[in-house]
Formats: C-alpha cells, sequence, structure tokens
C-alpha cells in the first residue's frame, strides 16, 4: 500500500469515529455560562509580550488601563484574522464536500461537521469581540480586509477553482489551511496557557484548540491524500501546467505575504486603537508611531509562531503529495514573502527526510477532554 493510500485509510477511519461522536465542545453554548463582562473587567486576554506595543519604547508610558486595552485589542484582532480564515474554511470545505458526496459520504460528513464546528467558533468569538467592544468603547466600524475578500471568499469561486483545478487546488487549500493551522494554534496555545487571565476565556481558547488539533490533522492527511482520494492525476499540457503554477503561487503569496498579512493588522490597528477609550487623551502620533514600531519590530505573536511551527511545517511538507518542484516552489516563496516569520527548522529543505516523532495533532493520539 502507497503511504497516499495509508492515510486515506487513516482519514476514512477518522471520519467514522468522529461521526460516530459528532457533539464536540459547543463554544458558543459554553459562552452561556460565563459572565463576559466581569472575565473582561481587568486581567489579559492574551500573554502581556503579545500586546500590539509591548517592548516598543512608548510601552512605559502608558497606564495600567491603556495597556490593557492594548492587550484585549491584541485579543479581538487575533481572532477577527482566525474568523476571516474561518469563513473561508466554511466555503472551501462545502465545496469539496459537493465535490466528493457521491463517493465518500463519510469523509463529506467530517467535513460537514468541521464546517458547523467553524460556525460554533465564528458565534463565541463574535460575542467577545462584542464584548471588548463594550468594554473598551470603539465602534464596529468596518474592519480593514485582505484586497478581493468578498471575490475570494464565495462559493462561485471556490467551485471555479475546483472545476478548473480539480485535485491540484484541493491539494493546494489543504496544504496551505495545514500552514495556517499551524500558525493559529502557535498563536492560541499561549492564550489557553496562561495563567494570569480569566480562567473562563483562557478555557474556551482550549476548547477551541481542541477542535484545531482536528482540523489539523484532516488538513495532513487530505494534502497528503487528496490524489488518491479524487482518482484524479494531473493534466497535460504546458497551458494548464502553468496555469496551476500560477494559482499555487498566487494562493501562497494572498495567504502568507508579510506585505498583505501584517499589512492587514497594521491597517486594523491603527483604525481601531485610537477609538478605544482608555487612549482617547494619548496624543494620535504617539499611538501611531507605536503601532508602526510594533509591527516594524519582531513582535511577540510573530516569535510565538516561530517557537512552535518549524516541525509541524516539516512534516506538513515531507508527506503533502505535491510534486518536489512545488514542495521547492512553496518552501522559497514562504521563506521570500517574510521579514519575521520562520516555517521551517534551521537549514531544512524539501527532501531532507521525513519527522518521525508524534505531535499532538495525531489522530492516533488519546482525545482530549
Amino acid at each position: 500500500m502507497s503511504f497516499a493510500a495509508r492515510e486515506l485509510t487513516l482519514l476514512r477511519d477518522f471520519a467514522r469515529k468522529r461521526l460516530a461522536n459528532p457533539h464536540g465542545q459547543q463554544l458558543g453554548a459554553y459562552l452561556h455560562g460565563v459572565d463576559v463582562a466581569r472575565a473582561l473587567d481587568a486581567t489579559p486576554l492574551v500573554p502581556w509580550d503579545l500586546s500590539v506595543g509591548f517592548g516598543t519604547p512608548h510601552w512605559r508610558s502608558f497606564t495600567d488601563e491603556q495597556r490593557l486595552a492594548l492587550n484585549h485589542w491584541t485579543y479581538a484582532m487575533m481572532y477577527f484574522r482566525i474568523g476571516d480564515g474561518e469563513r473561508f474554511v466554511i466555503v472551501a470545505n462545502t465545496v469539496v464536500a459537493d465535490l466528493l458526496e457521491a463517493a465518500e459520504p463519510e469523509l463529506c460528513g467530517l467535513l460537514r461537521l468541521e464546517t458547523h464546528e467553524e460556525e460554533d467558533h465564528l458565534v463565541a468569538f463574535g460575542r467577545l469581540f462584542r464584548a471588548v467592544q463594550e468594554r473598551h468603547g470603539f465602534q464596529a466600524a468596518r474592519m480593514p480586509v485582505k484586497p478581493l475578500r468578498p471575490l475570494f471568499v464565495s462559493k462561485p469561486f471556490v467551485r471555479f477553482l475546483t472545476a478548473t483545478f480539480g485535485a491540484d487546488f484541493v491539494v493546494t487549500y489543504y496544504f496551505g489551511r495545514g500552514l495556517v493551522n499551524h500558525m493559529g494554534k502557535a498563536f492560541e496555545t499561549r492564550v489557553a496557557t496562561m495563567r494570569d487571565g480569566a480562567a473562563a476565556l483562557t478555557r474556551l481558547s482550549l476548547l477551541h484548540t481542541v477542535d484545531e488539533n482536528r482540523h489539523m490533522a484532516v488538513s495532513r492527511m487530505m494534502a497528503a491524500c487528496a490524489y488518491e482520494l479524487l482518482h484524479s492525476k494531473r493534466r497535460d499540457g504546458a497551458l494548464y501546467e502553468a496555469a496551476n503554477h500560477l494559482m499555487q503561487r498566487s494562493v501562497v503569496r494572498y495567504t502568507f505575504s508579510d506585505r498583505i498579512t501584517t499589512g492587514q493588522e497594521r491597517a486594523m490597528s491603527h483604525r481601531m486603537v485610537p477609538q478605544l477609550a482608555a487612549l482617547a487623551t494619548v496624543d494620535r502620533e504617539v499611538l501611531r508611531a507605536t503601532i508602526d514600531a510594533h509591527f516594524d519590530d519582531l513582535t511577540g505573536i510573530e516569535q510565538a509562531k516561530n517557537d512552535f511551527m518549524p516541525k509541524f511545517n516539516q512534516r506538513l511538507f515531507e508527506r503533502a503529495c505535491l510534486s518536489v518542484d512545488e514542495k521547492r516552489m512553496w518552501f522559497q516563496l514562504l521563506n521570500d514573502l517574510q521579514r519575521n516569520l520562520r516555517f521551517f527548522p534551521e537549514g531544512w529543505r524539501p527532501g531532507d527526510g521525513l519527522v518521525t516523532e508524534p505531535f499532538d495533532d495525531d489522530v492516533s493520539a488519546p482525545a482530549h477532554s
């Protein structure tokens, strides 16, 4: 049995087990029993060193309440970004499930279950975002988003990609999703394990990581077995190969370019931070300089990602069913498009060897409680 066939067998088994007990954490229901306003009163939501402005020359000039506002803004900003990714997962999973419905009903059930979980996450963290807005008095102004976001996060566009590229797009999507999973997990693990925050809200992040661990595993397996699953090989022809190459490069650039991703976070902070009530008396140029200094340097969130994701990304790369040339293209682009993130172990290159030690997204690991 080939490696891809073994991964497909593992994925089908995982789908059967999940569908046999589909009721997961239900984050929205969990929050119904939480006094969110009280939890936000005077406690940080993320570790202090992840706060926007932490470590800049201006941080010491802020009062405790102003630092708390910046800390809470960081939480709101990051979960807005995570939620933005989850909205695309809902669209893409739905399209892929429709594609596989006849041949793989259990796997389609798994993808639809993931979709329901993502919808639950959006409800829960949407409530938290609104609570942070109320706590700090900033308006629900339109958040800056990535260019052409409404087009890309739409079923017609994703259906066009699956119709045009078939298995090539499915591999690209789950491979890219796996990398994004690792970036989000790096941030959220720090939040879920902090000791000086509100226990009810750190538990919410912990529950979210349980779902995301499963989604990480699905991303890894789908990236490894998509061609086996779809019984579809690459189309022949120079024109198609050029289009496929362009599609993959575009996905990498749009999803991982520092100019686009950090640029969005910078723009969000410039728009929203001056609205925070605690910072209303701070000179606008000081706030602008604080935000720019924060994003110009290595941020605490970027350091958390660099500490967490290299080995996960190495394993994802080595097991994905992309060609060697495609892996090298992704590897080179990911390194070229970033200033501060380090996606891979130092000195490693695609093809150097498999990671064999277990990781906590392994589907064979005991289920989290």
